[in-house]
């Protein structure tokens, strides 16, 4: 009986630790430089590249697909998803005429970048989920912004981060604080911690959902969080589920804000989006990491938003040298909801900046 009760005890303690480890945030900030080195990999971009390319060569195998809009000071844009380019360079983006060049990129993974991971990795679920995590997480997504920084030769950087890419931006900036002057979060992911509280995206979408439309969103998350299960799937399968989200979250969207404008997305990245929910982890807390930066930083805030003004203040009160601006009659897409009112808010903040 002492026997078949210690056995007991100890499969449940190897249950536990393996759900913590299951659960825990695969990135470690800080860690970037070392990570990379690991895996035999720099940040040396081949050189001879045009700042204007239709496409950045990062490294050997993972061409950017790039589109630049406008002229002047540059400003790089990490979009959001995670895993769901823009269509297009954003309306609001446009409008700032000859003082910006906005850079668009599809992250690795996604739209029409190269795709690293196209079929199951091999090896158990722990491996997989090593290998999706290092080929795509939030390590390469940084690694992908400095070669970025490196191939436009500039000392540093203006980053303008869109939801899920405003975390990017802000880790970015905090993993080398020197090479940001200037950092814009617009409708940034309160993910600075997690779990995210009433910043929670998929508490906040199924409240304003249907019951059909609640069923069909607990099915689609059992899906997603079943790692073991997606870590079979090939790059087809994932980037067809994870699209799948966008039409529950249009529905709760314009029940919010009838009138609300959603930006049309490339297309979505699969093993990306994957490879950036094992980065997060359940459980994690980067708040202390985030004092790191130093960049005079613009947080805006849409008024009509999912996301309620109590999460995005938590990511202001996480960053030195933020200060929040929040748009009248705008979601979390005010450079297509409100591009004008988006454009002056942006264009007068780096005018601040510059002087």
């Amino acid at each position: 009986m002492a026997v078949v009760l210690g056995t007991l005890i100890l499969l449940i303690g190897a249950a536990a630790g393996a759900w913590w480890w299951m659960g825990r945030a695969l990135f470690q900030p800080g860690t970037v430089e070392q990570v990379l080195a690991a895996r035999g990999e720099t940040l040396d971009v081949p050189p001879g590249q045009r700042a204007d390319a239709p496409s950045w060569q990062v490294t050997r195998d993972v061409r950017l697909h790039h589109v630049t809009v406008g002229n002047g000071r540059d400003v790089v844009v990490v979009h959001g998803g995670p895993g769901l380019p823009p269509a297009k360079p954003w309306r609001g983006a446009v409008l700032t005429g000859d003082s910006l060049r906005w850079h668009f990129y599809d992250q690795r993974g996604c739209g029409a970048s190269s795709r690293p991971l196209t079929h199951p990795p091999p090896g158990g679920t722990w491996q997989a989920m090593q290998q999706v995590e290092a080929r795509l997480g939030l390590a390469a997504q940084l690694a992908d912004l400095e070669r970025i920084r490196r191939l436009l030769g500039k000392e540093r950087l203006t980053l303008v981060g869109h939801s899920f890419g405003a975390l990017v931006a802000a880790l970015y900036a905090a993993e080398w604080p020197e090479r940001v002057d200037a950092l814009v979060l617009v409708a940034p992911a309160p993910l600075v911690t997690m779990p995210a509280g009433d910043g929670d995206l998929f508490a906040q979408v199924r409240t304003r959902l249907d019951e059909a439309g609640q069923r069909e969103l607990a099915v689609w998350m059992k899906h997603t969080f079943d790692f073991p299960a997606r870590l079979k799937d090939d790059e087809g399968r994932l980037a067809q589920h994870f699209a799948a989200f966008a039409p529950l979250y249009v529905q709760a969207a314009r029940r919010e804000s009838p009138d609300a404008v959603l930006p049309d997305a490339g297309a979505a990245g699969g093993f990306l989006s994957l490879g950036l929910y094992l980065s997060l982890g359940r459980h994690h807390d980067w708040s202390h990491w985030l004092r790191r930066v130093r960049a005079p930083t613009l947080v805006i805030h849409g008024a009509q938003d999912l996301q309620p003004r109590s999460a995005t203040v938590r990511v202001v009160e996480a960053l030195p040298h933020a200060r929040l601006v929040e748009l009248a009659g705008s979601g979390h897409f005010p450079f297509e909801e409100q591009p004008e009112a988006f454009a002056a808010t942006v264009s007068a903040f780096l005018s601040e900046v510059e002087r």
